[in-house]
């Protein structure tokens, strides 16, 4: 085998960009993969991809993020559906809505709100973030800087910022509109892919982190899930980096706490003095660095690390073209929600609390002619056992045939966060590879001592998305962690 100035582990959207990035500076680069595909969790994302312009420049990409128009509509039991229209610059128009004008209004400014409050967020997602009480004079610049970008918020944005951050999203719409979709939609926004509800503390943070992340609430570039990957793949291609696909790493080899290389599944040795993990953190420590390589402390932060998945991936697919009943058919190509109201979301996740998944589930799907892609929650991960999926199916259609007429159904397939972790070797089958709560994020994600992504083995980096900013299609993780590399 040749020798590799990197290893990546893993070709998710990560993976692929760290390899692209990397290539791009004249590294030899090696990507492993287990699967023989590549893209990773990514493969489960239906909407826009959130690249953003920067790590598109940055990895030099020839694919054109040109804005457009979209839709969001929030179904409605009594079929007084309410349909957003999203346009190229962000404004938000309501195009169906049975909302008081004032309601209209309220939730314009709510919007406002959290997008100036998750830009100034969106300032330290493109950083590595700072060692508290490092001493160090970057760190230490860093601290400030955030500071000083909240302090310029103003003082009354700025109190408002500190009173909300650490609220629940319930309690804010509540104080604001009394309309049920229009709570529905922004809930929906606040805790899909959490393990939090409407009403959990730190729900807002949440949905101003994901918008600082993605760069708005609602997305609405043309650049699907799919071209992205393989956008990113090709640049890798015409780069020189090699691929290692349906291939499995067993274990790190370590020497003095140095990383010197890689053991296959079979049994095969590949030599590198720098390795990349994109895999979620506890898999990292836990099975590639192994148990006995760590400290105490350590150990219980890798296993206290919250990684419970509660989202399940759905595709149906129906005999005929799928019309949403009293709905426009120039809606039916863009984003759907089911989650009629806050206590109708609450209750949802109350089951999965308790381990059990959600007898009246929330929905997010996409309808694609006769197929439905759909995001289910809740159904949570589950240590022993599996889930009814009899009964998740029947709950599903109850809501599905509530809105869609007449239409044969050919083809139902749920993949619950049990199978996302068999399929990626993600711990816990989470999107995000953890919660994406307070004590999850910033300069303490994943945990404290692997935060600036970086381990106690010396040549070992990691940028899944356990690692600072979080999941999504972002490839920040990659830039940041790659920069990072690059220093030493």
């Amino acid at each position: 085998m040749k020798n590799f100035d990197i290893i990546i582990i893993g070709a998710g959207s990560n993976g692929l960009s760290a390899a692209s990035y990397l290539s791009k500076l004249g590294k030899k680069v090696l990507v492993v993969e287990k699967n023989a595909e590549v893209g990773g969790l990514a493969q489960y994302a239906d909407s826009s991809s959130s690249l953003s312009k920067k790590v598109i420049d940055q990895l030099g990409l020839k694919i054109n993020a040109k804005k457009k128009r979209t839709f969001v509509t929030s179904l409605n039991d009594s079929f007084n559906h309410t349909v957003l229209e999203i346009d190229e610059n962000n404004s938000i128009k309501f195009n169906e809505c049975e909302a008081t004008l004032e309601d209209q209004n309220s939730f314009l400014k709510l919007i406002k709100k959290y997008n100036l409050f998750a830009k100034t967020l969106s300032s330290f997602m493109f950083n590595t973030p700072p060692r508290v009480k490092s001493g160090n004079k970057s760190d230490l610049w860093q601290l400030i800087s955030m500071g000083w970008k909240v302090r310029k918020l103003g003082k009354k944005n700025m109190r408002e910022l500190l009173r909300v951050i650490g609220l629940n999203i319930a309690d804010d719409l509540e104080d604001n509109l009394t309309n049920d979709n229009l709570m529905g939609i922004l809930c929906n926004e606040a805790v899909l892919g959490s393990n939090l509800g409407p009403r959990s503390p730190g729900s807002i943070l949440t949905l101003l982190y994901s918008n600082a992340i993605n760069g708005s609430i609602f997305r609405n570039n043309n650049l699907d899930t799919e071209k992205i990957i393989s956008s990113i793949e090709q640049s890798c291609h015409d780069r020189g980096v090699e691929f290692l696909k349906s291939s499995e790493v067993k274990k790190l080899l370590i020497n003095n706490e140095t990383v010197t290389g890689i053991e296959m599944n079979d049994q095969n040795i590949i030599e590198s003095s720098t390795i990349i993990s994109t895999l979620d953190p506890k898999t990292t420590y836990l099975n590639l660095i192994g148990a006995d390589r760590l400290d105490t402390d350590l150990i219980r932060r890798v296993t206290n690390f919250r990684s419970r998945g509660n989202v399940a991936k759905v595709k149906i697919e129906f005999k005929n073209i799928i019309k949403i009943k009293n709905l426009d058919e120039k809606y039916i190509g863009s984003k759907f929600i089911y989650a009629p109201n806050i206590k109708y979301i609450e209750h949802a996740f109350n089951n999965n609390k308790y381990n059990n998944y959600s007898k009246k589930p929330c929905l997010e799907f996409y309808i694609d002619n006769k197929n439905i892609s759909a995001n289910l929650y809740y159904v949570p991960y589950l240590n022993n056992g599996s889930h009814d999926k009899k009964e998740i199916e029947s709950n599903i259609q109850l809501i599905l045939n509530n809105f869609i007429d007449n239409n044969e159904l050919i083809k139902f397939q749920i993949d619950t966060p049990n199978e996302m972790e068999k399929k990626y070797n993600t711990s816990g089958g989470h999107w995000h590879h953890g919660d994406m709560e307070i004590d999850q994020l910033l300069m303490i994600r994943p945990f404290y001592g692997s935060a600036q992504y970086e381990t106690p083995i010396n040549g070992l980096y990691i940028c899944g998305a356990g690692t600072h900013p979080g999941g999504g299609i972002t490839g920040i993780n990659a830039i940041n962690a790659s920069k990072q590399l690059l220093k030493k």
